[in-house]
């Protein structure tokens, strides 16, 4: 076989290997990681930043891709009326893709969400002098709004030919959540779990649902007016196949559960909060892609 044919064999397998990525990735697909929630009775605006990285075909030298997500996001958090908690997040992305050939870049508008939420209980809301125990629990859902752009071209060597590398998924998608949290005295126990229904996109395509939730339990510390807040949790996220024209792609989807560490200030007027997450179990795309350390920044102020 002559070289030409075998540089050109290796290249289309890159290429076929890029098309079938995983639907757990840096994409507007992926789940939300909401860090601890400052005091629930309270409106905040804020902005946060998460930088997410993946690499597939780790181990070969053509195939090899490393991706990375810069995400701004300006978030919201108010009470339309009480008892109605309404969340919305609106992202900016920045995204990179690395290959043995050449750097794709894109940036831009990603898919807004915005979730309400119905307070079945919250002790502190209803008493801020209730003791030193308090619990809220929190149910309702939302929408993802295909605002982000998505669109590739399979057959386009100038494009990223991955469906996980885009500002967007493109299509309107439903997500059912729920929230709890628990404080006794400066203890406190937070866990959350969203269910994400995707729907198929103008091109076809349809990212796999989502089983997403985290757990995290924290102390607080009180340094004058500033109470400081460590955590430590774990984030869990499974995927179903995604489809495509019709067809269910067997290399997408996957389950991944990390570890997560942080730590939050809090003041009556903003909260402040680091957040990192390191994986201990994953498989991916068939394991084809493996998901390396994130960090989420937040600042936020209440009102």
């Amino acid at each position: 076989m002559k070289i030409r044919h075998i540089l050109s064999l290796c290249l289309l397998l890159a290429f076929s290997f890029n098309s079938m990525a995983c639907d757990i990735c840096g994409c507007a697909n992926s789940g939300s990681y909401f860090g601890l929630l400052p005091q629930s009775h309270k409106s905040v605006i804020g902005l946060r930043y998460q930088h997410l990285n993946f690499v597939t075909h780790r181990d070969s030298k053509v195939l090899r891709t490393d991706e990375s997500f810069n995400i701004g996001e300006v978030y919201a958090r108010f009470f339309p009326v009480k008892r109605v908690q309404v969340m919305a997040f609106v992202p900016y992305r920045t995204d990179k893709q690395v290959t043995s050939a050449d750097v794709k870049k894109q940036n831009g508008l990603g898919d807004i969400t915005v979730l309400a939420n119905y307070n079945l209980f919250n002790t502190f809301m209803d008493n801020e002098n209730s003791g030193s125990f308090s619990h809220t629990l929190m149910v309702g859902g939302g929408i993802k709004l295909p605002t982000g752009n998505f669109k590739f071209d399979e057959n386009n060597t100038l494009e990223v030919a991955n469906a996980n590398f885009q500002l967007g998924t493109g299509s309107t998608d439903f997500i059912l959540s729920a929230f709890y949290t628990v404080n006794k005295d400066q203890w406190g126990f937070a866990t959350n779990i969203s269910r994400k229904f995707n729907t198929t996109n103008s091109q076809d395509y349809r990212f796999g649902n989502q089983l997403y939730g985290t757990v995290d339990l924290y102390r607080s510390f009180q340094i004058g007016k500033i109470s400081l807040t460590p955590s430590v949790g774990v984030y869990g996220e499974h995927a179903a196949h995604g489809v495509q024209k019709g067809e269910v792609l067997e290399i997408t989807g996957g389950k991944m559960l990390n570890a997560t560490a942080g730590v939050t200030f809090f003041s009556n007027k903003w909260t402040l909060g680091i957040t990192g997450q390191k994986p201990v179990a994953q498989k991916s795309a068939s394991g084809h892609v493996i998901a390396k350390e994130r960090v989420l920044v937040q600042l936020g102020f209440l009102f």
